[in-house]
């Protein structure tokens, strides 16, 4: 009798894990395997066909004495700062707007036309800023009637993609802090304005430490996205692959390699970028530790 409860509980047991099982196939099927494949290959020199030769960190190497890897970078990391700040600030001063009572009741209405630029399909989205900024047939150009080289010129053609970026994110992290203002009571926000705060002390004071971890999510989701920046620049701007790209992403390396038939190298610049992502995660989850 205790033999056959045991062996129940134990079937009991395993039904969570079989009806995550097919994830967990897919999981290692589909990124688990890949991942570690794509860094044993980044020390191997490989052409997609034929025998694989053991380099060691020669890919490595060869990619940080690689100019155009750090151009590349620096371009990156160009889109993610240049457009991380009046996201953040604009989203997050829309969400109080919006949660304030002076225009909540409409909050039905201004939620679906703030988040509309994150639904729309970023191709179309990409194009028709590509349409609005062109320097001949363009908006602008053809507004002011001059032609302004936004898309070829060296002082406004990241701009543009960072413009882009800011507009279709704005809605998402704005629906990210709206459901973390949600989470303040308003019996909080009710006894801070009867001890005397103002609507600036609040938001200071009370809203802005309660939403730390809100922003801590919002600040490395935004980190991952921005430094994995591939469409938006490469359809705006039309970017060559040959050097020397100068507003192409960091992904334009690796995929610049592949084109090559170098598969070792573009694993190694895979990894490149996975490790930046990994440092600056720690750098933000520090950040945020330390303010605590």
């Amino acid at each position: 009798m205790q033999i056959q409860k045991k062996a129940g509980r134990t079937q009991q047991k395993m039904v969570p894990y079989l009806f995550i099982l097919p994830f967990l196939i897919s999981y290692i099927l589909f990124f688990l395997y890949p991942a570690i494949y794509s860094f044993v290959l980044s020390f191997y020199k490989y052409k997609g066909y034929g025998e694989a030769k053991f380099i060691g960190i020669s890919n490595y190497a060869s990619l940080f004495q690689y100019e155009t890897l750090w151009k590349c970078l620096g371009n990156t990391f160009f889109y993610f700062i240049a457009s991380f700040i009046p996201t953040m600030i604009f989203a997050f001063l829309l969400a109080m707007l919006v949660r304030s009572k002076l225009i909540q009741r409409f909050q039905s209405f201004y939620k679906p036309i703030l988040f509309l630029p994150q639904i729309c399909a970023v191709v179309a989205s990409a194009l028709c800023f590509k349409i609005i900024f062109g320097e001949r047939v363009g908006v602008f150009s053809q507004l002011l009637n001059t032609q302004i080289p936004f898309l070829t010129d060296d002082r406004y053609m990241k701009w543009t993609v960072v413009i882009l970026i800011t507009w279709r994110a704005i809605g998402w992290y704005f629906i990210i802090y709206l459901s973390g203002l949600t989470t303040i009571s308003d019996e909080i926000m009710e006894a801070a304005t009867i001890d005397g705060a103002n609507n600036v002390q609040s938001t200071f004071f009370i809203t802005i430490p309660l939403m730390k971890p809100i922003f801590m999510l919002a600040f490395i989701t935004n980190a991952i996205g921005s430094l994995k920046i591939f469409t938006e620049p490469n359809l705006v701007l039309g970017i060559n692959y040959d050097p020397p790209m100068k507003a192409a992403p960091f992904i334009n390396i690796i995929l610049n390699n592949l084109n090559g038939s170098q598969f070792g190298m573009a694993s190694a610049a895979g990894w490149i970028l996975v490790m930046v992502i990994f440092i600056l995660t720690l750098i933000q989850l520090k950040f945020f530790k330390g303010e605590e």
